[in-house]
C-alpha cells in the first residue's frame, strides 16, 4: 500500500504550529490525501528532509538571524529539499531591496530611497529634497513592521542623529507616509498559483499607523476593484525569472498596497511566508491545496 505523501509547513521556534490560517490548508489538503507536518526551521534538530515538499508558512522570525536562515536555507538546498515558495525567490524577496527591480520593471510602486552607507544623505535631506512632510522609516530586512516608524516633518533631524549614532542601524527605507492608510487603511491581494482568489482591507487602530493585529490593526474581507487586481498581475508578472526558477507563478503571493490619486501603489510583494487569511476565503485554501497537488505531480 502506497503510503500517502507528506509536506511540510515551514514554521520556527517562536511560532511551532501551524497558524489557525493555515490550518484550513492543511486540512483541505488531509480531505485530499496528503499528510502535511509543521517543522520549526530553527529548533534543533528539526529537518525538512524526507517530505515531498517544504512549503514556507510561518517561519516569522528570520529577520532576527537572517544569516542562520540564508545558511540553512543553503544546506536544504545542498541536501535536495523541494522548498515552494522557491529559493531563488525566498532570497530575492527577504529584503525590501526587490521594490526597486518591481520599480525598474516598470510597476507602480511607493516612492523609496535607500539609506545603505556612511554617504547616503540624512533622513531630513531625504525628506527636504523629496518635499515629504512624513516618511516611515523601516527596515530593508524585517517582518511584521518590526522596527517600522513614523517621522514626522519636525523630527527629521531627531532621527538622523539617531541614526548616525548607531541607534537606528542601516539600511533603511524611506516612504512617504500615505495619510489615507489611517481611514482607508490598506489593501492585501492574495493570488494561489497565478490566480487572484481574494482581498482583504487592513487598517490601523486609532492613533496607529501599523496595520498588523499585533499594533491594533484588523483586516476584513473585501471585494477588490478590477484595476486593483490588475495591478497585482502586472507585479507578479515582474517577478524575476532567475536561472533554476520554473517558469510558472509562486505557489502563492501577496500584494499589499495602497490607493492614492496616483492609482494602486505596490508597498509590499510577499513570497516568503505571507498571512494568506484563509478564514476569510475558505474556498482559496482550497485552491491552495489543490496547487500544492499539482505541484506534486
Amino acid at each position: 500500500m502506497t503510503s500517502p505523501p507528506r509536506v511540510c509547513f515551514v514554521t520556527c521556534r517562536d511560532w511551532p504550529d501551524i497558524s489557525e490560517s493555515d490550518a484550513l490548508a492543511r486540512d483541505a489538503l488531509s480531505d485530499k490525501g496528503v499528510c502535511v507536518e509543521a517543522v520549526p526551521w530553527n529548533a534543533p534538530g528539526a529537518r525538512v528532509e524526507g517530505f515531498a515538499a517544504a512549503i514556507f508558512r510561518s517561519n516569522w522570525d528570520y529577520h532576527h538571524s537572517p544569516a542562520a536562515f540564508v545558511d540553512w536555507l543553503a544546506a536544504c538546498e545542498r541536501a535536495g529539499v523541494r522548498f515552494w515558495n522557491e529559493p531563488a525567490l525566498i532570497r530575492w524577496n527577504l529584503t525590501k531591496r526587490y521594490l526597486f527591480d518591481l520599480a525598474a520593471a516598470g510597476v507602480p510602486v511607493i516612492p523609496s530611497v535607500m539609506l545603505d552607507g556612511l554617504d547616503a544623505p540624512s533622513v531630513a535631506e531625504v525628506m527636504a529634497e523629496r518635499g515629504w512632510r512624513d516618511v516611515v522609516v523601516k527596515p530593508v530586512l524585517s517582518a511584521s513592521a518590526h522596527g517600522t516608524i513614523l517621522i514626522r516633518a519636525d523630527q527629521g533631524e531627531a532621527v538622523a542623529r539617531a541614526i548616525e549614532q548607531g541607534a537606528i542601524r542601516r539600511p533603511l527605507l524611506i516612504q512617504p507616509f500615505v495619510e489615507t492608510i489611517r481611514e482607508q487603511g490598506e489593501w492585501s491581494l492574495i493570488f494561489i498559483d497565478g490566480r487572484f482568489t481574494h482581498a482583504v482591507r487592513k487598517r490601523p487602530a486609532a492613533g496607529d499607523f501599523r496595520v498588523q493585529k499585533q499594533y491594533g490593526g484588523d483586516a476584513v474581507p473585501a471585494a477588490a476593484p478590477d484595476a486593483l487586481v490588475a495591478a497585482g498581475h502586472r507585479a507578479l508578472a515582474a517577478l524575476p525569472r532567475q536561472t533554476g526558477r520554473p517558469t510558472g507563478p509562486p505557489l502563492y503571493a501577496r500584494i499589499d498596497g495602497v490607493e492614492t490619486a496616483q492609482g494602486f501603489l505596490v508597498m509590499e510583494l510577499e513570497l516568503h511566508e505571507p498571512a494568506l487569511f484563509f478564514p476569510m476565503a475558505p474556498a482559496a485554501a482550497i485552491a491552495f491545496a489543490e496547487a500544492v497537488i499539482r505541484r506534486l505531480g
